[in-house]
């Protein structure tokens, strides 16, 4: 999808969480330099995120990216922050089986070697070339969360792992529109917003851009 496009896209609430105060203050403090121990995450998989993160929302000459503005950072944070005990134990699951997955069709053995084009394979594979199975998957997965008592054995590996990839580009979407770099210098932003005007294209009211949440 080209860039602008994938702009314009942002404000129709894809892949959007709650933005709630308590997140609000989440993303401001994430805002505050870039130095930070990551919580939930190793720092092999801060790695693989910051590189999947990145070819989610990838930089240019005009915007920056998913690494340039650290969202991994909030990822990070919101997920410990956020997700209850049990969403917290599922997630980690999920990304288990995500790296699982990547192993066994990239043929390598550790997580530090899955490459950003086995990355970028898998979100092919989940949400381009495998869209029929987006309703199974999703079925497998709430069976699994509605039966889990703890045991993880038994998780139906890709079901997890469309799971995971959903969930990180929904955190991803949302911290890069709510980033303040974004929201004041990329999206449409009017810090004091005037009167409404109904029925008026997007190119014509902001050149194409999002407004800025």
């Amino acid at each position: 999808m080209k860039r602008r496009q994938l702009i314009k896209n942002l404000g129709l609430g894809f892949g959007a969480i709650t933005i709630t105060p308590a997140v609000s203050s989440l993303l401001h403090s994430c805002s505050d330099g870039k130095s930070w121990n990551p919580v939930f995450f190793s720092k092999s998989q801060i790695t693989l995120l910051t590189n999947l993160t990145e070819l989610i929302l990838p930089f240019d000459d005009k915007v920056p990216g998913a690494k340039e503005l650290n969202l991994i950072k909030f990822i990070d944070l919101y997920i410990v922050n956020m997700f209850e005990d049990k969403q917290q134990k599922l997630f980690k699951i999920s990304l288990d089986c995500f790296v699982e997955n990547c192993l066994s069709v990239s043929d390598v053995p550790k997580i530090n070697q899955i490459s950003n084009d086995d990355l970028e394979s898998r979100l092919k594979y989940y949400f381009k070339d495998n869209v029929n199975s987006h309703k199974v998957w999703n079925s497998e997965y709430n069976k699994f969360n509605r039966q889990f008592e703890g045991d993880e054995s038994n998780a139906p590996v890709e079901a997890f792992s469309y799971r995971f990839l959903n969930t990180i580009r929904q955190l991803t979407i949302t911290s890069f529109k709510w980033s303040e770099i974004i929201g004041e210098n990329v999206l449409a932003y009017n810090p004091i917003p005037g009167r409404q005007v109904g029925c008026m294209d997007l190119d014509e009211a902001t050149g194409g851009r999002a407004w800025s949440p």
